[in-house]
């Protein structure tokens, strides 16, 4: 090793991955640490990344030059389109992925990076001199040193597992805890809280009756989830199935109650709200017996199968029992009981939105030591942090993503900003402007950036622009040139059973229409056909939504313009009938002085921002 690197990371999960990956790429000397260099970048729950909120996330870190989505293709069991019938605006991919082939393909990328070293040891100390981290003691009682250090410990942190009554030291399950680290971090005196997630029983293919499933394959048309990567159809691909409990199910897990560690006191509960265990769902819906589970396949070279929806934490025995009550499961055998793992986290009043802590320079934190949960958010503020820490050796100025501007924007807003009860997890409705912080569009709002920090390639940089050209040719041509209802036209219309036109449009009035798409414009124009598919149906976007795009422009112009606006002290919300009970009572147990603080508010939507400035402006409040 060196005797002093740029960027040192602790921890090689998804945010120490791409925190690593940035550094490097950006020219510093980056040394990786991890427990175990067979692990890195694993997914001990779910193999699968993206989903609704999670794939704007996967995308804005692609176009900032990140690797999630590039690794997750070449390990693809699995893609699919989630939210079809809400529009094509409100879309999401989701990928499943060959669990074992992500962590090597990512270990491939790790040691072929030039600037990247890679080492396997447990951190236990940071070397603190005054109030900068200059770098880490390891348990070999070897100093190394680096200008910054990122951590990224995620349930490493004092981790236990919690299976029934019995409790043990882990960092997930069959994996060593991080050292001592946490009582450092507690010396030093940062504040260690305490949160918990959970996972499922890992089960036998060969034993589920597959024909009383409901069968979920991956789509079957061109798709890719990178920006640089061309559109395929992709192959081989394994379906998942859809299943169900019932009432012999709730039951049996209700007789077991009794041995959930945060049941009999074990274990603390403090998990997310969003992905909650068998044994919670039968508490706070105990008239419920039909909750649904997805049976998605680890990989091609494993029999092992997930079950999402189904996380639990009692004895293996009693987890056996609940799982055989399920339709198609009457014979199920077990690989892995599912448990729950107690980590330590450190609060995100620590932190400032580079994530570099606020009491210590060069110390940066990225991903569950930061209260989130996922492989998505934690990604997102790993390049984050990876980036922040090469600008700092470089002496620029940080990175600071906007809460207006991107998906990665709110959640490290909301993270520092909004009282943190339970692991934070990204969803579109933490997202003011979703119309205008699309997927498809991530690449407009993030690689230009990319770019200007030196983390986007020529190569990714030179596909950018030509969609743009091409994004550029196709607004051009259809505004400029108009369709008639002439005979020749009607003709061409009816022979190709195309939807009638009564009267002049613009091609962009026309593809505004609801009953055409961009497949029909398409076969109407040449020029059209021959733009690539992405830029055909961001036009259609643009198109269609362009009333909800223009008000969400005016909406955000909006609220730029008064944020920073101050509220009287002596305001009584409760005449502001028309916003949310909830919002109500946020505004006056907390009292905000700017409207932009509204953001921090827990029980405030930002529906009722929009509302209470337009009251505000009624009642001469503000101007």
């Amino acid at each position: 090793m060196l005797k002093q690197y740029d960027v040192i990371v602790v921890g090689a999960g998804h945010a120490g991955c791409e925190a690593a990956l940035a550094a490097a790429r950006m020219g510093c000397s980056t040394l990786l640490l991890t427990i175990n260099i067979d692990t890195v970048a694993w997914m001990p729950c779910n193999p699968a990344i993206g989903g609704s909120g999670k794939s704007q996330i996967i995308a804005e870190v692609d176009a900032l030059g990140g690797e999630i989505a590039l690794n997750a293709e070449r390990s693809l069991s699995q893609i699919r389109v989630l939210n079809t019938s809400r529009g094509l605006a409100l879309r999401s991919k989701r990928v499943q992925c060959d669990k074992v082939a992500y962590s090597k393909n990512m270990k491939f990328v790790l040691e072929k990076e030039p600037n990247l070293h890679l080492y396997q040891t447990i951190v236990n100390e940071l070397l603190i001199d005054h109030d900068k981290c200059i770098g880490v003691l390891d348990i070999y009682n070897e100093k190394i040193y680096g200008k910054t250090v990122i951590l990224t410990t995620g349930t490493h942190l004092g981790g236990k597992i919690h299976v029934g009554w019995i409790s043990y030291d882990a960092g997930r399950g069959g994996e060593l805890k991080g050292g001592v680290l946490s009582e450092n971090l507690k010396k030093i005196g940062l504040d260690v809280r305490r949160f918990n997630t959970g996972t499922t029983p890992r089960i036998d293919k060969k034993t589920i009756q597959y024909e009383l499933l409901q069968e979920q394959p991956g789509e079957e048309i061109p798709i890719s989830l990178s920006f640089i990567t061309p559109r395929k159809v992709w192959s081989p691909q394994l379906s998942s199935y859809l299943g169900w409990t019932n009432e012999k199910t709730i039951e049996v897990t209700k007789k077991y109650l009794q041995y959930s560690p945060s049941k009999s006191g074990n274990m603390i509960k403090t998990g997310p709200k969003s992905c909650p265990s068998i044994e919670e769902k039968v508490q706070w819906f105990p008239n419920n017996y039909r909750h649904s589970l997805f049976f998605e396949q680890e990989g091609f070279h494993t029999d092992e199968v997930y079950i999402a929806g189904l996380n639990m934490s009692i004895y293996p025995h009693c987890q056996l029992e609940i799982l055989r009550t399920i339709k198609g499961l009457e014979n199920v055998r077990l690989f892995r009981p599912a448990y729950a793992i107690a980590y330590d986290w450190v609060h995100t009043s620590e932190i400032t939105t580079s994530l570099e802590t606020i009491r210590y320079k060069n110390l940066y934190l990225a991903g569950q030591i930061n209260g989130s949960t996922g492989y998505d958010e934690a990604s997102a503020q790993g390049i984050v942090a990876g980036i922040n820490a090469a600008l700092s050796v470089q002496n620029k100025e940080p990175m600071l993503l906007e809460r207006n501007d991107s998906y990665i924007g709110v959640m490290l807003d909301d993270m520092i900003h909004k009282p943190l009860n339970e692991p934070y997890r990204i969803t579109p409705s933490h997202v003011e402007y979703r119309m205008l912080n699309r997927e498809d569009n991530a690449d407009q709002r993030m690689t230009p950036l990319g770019r200007k920090i030196g983390l986007v390639t020529d190569k990714r940089w030179s596909i950018f622009e030509e969609k743009m050209m091409a994004l550029e040719k196709g607004r051009q041509f259809l505004v400029t040139n108009k369709i008639a209802p002439n005979k020749t036209m009607v003709s061409f219309l009816k022979e190709n059973s195309l939807p009638e036109i009564t009267q002049s449009y613009s091609y962009f009035e026309l593809l505004k229409r609801t009953d055409w798409d961009e497949k029909m414009m398409s076969m109407l124009s040449d020029t059209f056909s021959s733009l690539p598919v992405d830029v055909k149906e961001e036009l259609m976007i643009e198109s269609k939504y362009e009333g909800y795009l223009v008000r969400e422009k005016n909406e955000r112009k909006q609220m730029e313009k008064y944020e920073n606006h101050a509220l009287p002290s002596d305001i009584d919300y409760s005449e502001f009938e028309m916003l949310s009970k909830t919002c109500i009572a946020a505004l006056n147990e907390y009292k905000p002085t700017k409207i932009k603080d509204l953001h921090s508010l827990p029980g405030v939507k930002p529906s009722d921002m929009m509302i209470l400035i337009s009251l505000l402006k009624k009642k001469k409040l503000i101007l």
